[in-house]
């Protein structure tokens, strides 16, 4: 993960980035952070970002050790 996608990733779960590019944002942040694809981000996959890492356990809403696309959504707005 490059510095960039990190700070985006923070500014925008902060609503510090103008979310008029977020679909497009959210979804490559998403993937590059789902290092094996399998659309899932797991605990060690979410530990590289800082806000990801400690708020892993109130993003993960059905509590199954992995943030689906529309979790990591839903925190990012």
């Amino acid at each position: 993960m490059n510095i960039n996608t990190l700070v985006f990733s923070t500014l925008l779960a902060l609503g510090l980035v103008n979310t008029g590019a977020y679909a497009m944002d959210v979804d490559a942040t998403f993937n590059e952070l789902d290092k094996d694809s399998n659309g899932l981000l797991s605990k060690v996959e979410a530990k590289m970002d800082a806000v990801l890492k400690e708020n892993f356990a109130q993003i993960d809403t059905d509590q199954n050790g992995q943030l689906s696309l529309n979790e990591f959504s839903k925190f990012i707005q």
